[in-house]
């Protein structure tokens, strides 16, 4: 699982005029926009902490907090969130999920050593074809030579998505992403000339990659649909969700001795999993590899 492509955010409207309890939250390419929705954010004493688990990699990010009531605005920026080389594929509603996949040339050498046993546990294998769907229909007229054709714009593309897991662990961690059900997003290097789309995947296949089964190689794939961004309640990432803090800290008394502030729980410094962090517990909605983060 992975924390690659999320912005943590916090903001302070105790300077405002008038007393604040909710914020919307805004994303642009400028500090004077244009601005696109991301969320509605409570506030808690006029402060408020959330994450952007969709921000476009290597760009310079403006988030617009608007503070209610009073229509109070501050303005916050630039974040750039680096990209790593690596394929992201993420669930911009369960980013505690997302995981981020390296490369091997094909799935076959998967088992050669330029992806041996010891590389990484998640590999992509790439896009599938993709095929721009038309949005026409046509019905025959009595007495005429050609039908009537209503048609509207062409649909962005289908397609399919291919990785690799190697490892019981990695199976997991696939499986726990796609079990949401909703829309994902792919972040691609530059390399691929693919913008960061947003799919809504179909039936996900597993395919043995060796004859001994006894082997944890798996391949795994789904055809797609490119659709919109999804909006709704969002969950924990995968350094800062409720049943991490609760695995961490026994009590609320035993966070407050620690010293760390609610922003550092809500940005995952007080919970960071670091390389050891091995899922959300057990079964398929607890705090385990299939938890729901909370």
């Amino acid at each position: 699982m992975a924390d690659e492509g999320v912005i943590y955010l916090a903001v302070d409207f105790t300077a405002a005029p008038g007393t604040q309890t909710t914020a919307t939250l805004e994303r642009g390419l400028s500090a004077t926009g244009p601005w696109e929705f991301i969320r509605e954010i409570p506030l808690l004493a006029q402060q408020g902490f959330t994450y952007d688990t969709t921000a476009p990699l290597d760009t310079s990010l403006w988030y617009r907090w608007t503070g209610q009531p009073g229509n109070q605005i501050i303005i916050q920026g630039a974040f750039i969130e680096v990209s790593s080389g690596a394929v992201l594929l993420k669930d911009p509603l369960r980013p505690w999920a997302n995981l981020s996949l390296s490369f091997c040339e094909t799935p076959q050498l998967a088992l050669a050593a330029m992806c041996n046993p010891g590389g990484p546990e998640l590999v992509w294998a790439g896009f599938g074809d993709q095929t721009y769907r038309s949005d026409a229909n046509l019905f025959d007229v009595f007495n005429d030579w050609v039908p009537a054709d209503i048609y509207g714009i062409r649909k962005r593309f289908d397609g399919e998505l291919t990785l690799m897991s190697k490892t019981l662990a990695a199976k997991e961690a696939s499986i726990a992403l796609f079990a949401g059900g909703g829309p994902l997003q792919i972040q691609s290097p530059l390399i691929y000339s693919q913008p960061d789309i947003i799919v809504q995947p179909g039936n996900l296949s597993e395919s043995y990659l060796s004859q001994d089964q006894r082997r944890p190689y798996r391949l795994w794939s789904a055809p797609f649909a490119v659709v919109r961004r999804p909006l709704g309640p969002i969950q924990g990432t995968v350094d800062a969700n409720w049943c991490i803090v609760a695995d961490t800290f026994a009590t609320f008394a035993d966070l407050t001795a620690s010293g760390f502030t609610w922003a550092q729980v809500a940005s995952g410094q007080a919970t960071s999993t670091g390389p050891e962090f091995d899922g959300f517990g057990e079964g398929p909605f607890g705090d385990g590899p299939f938890g729901d983060g909370g």
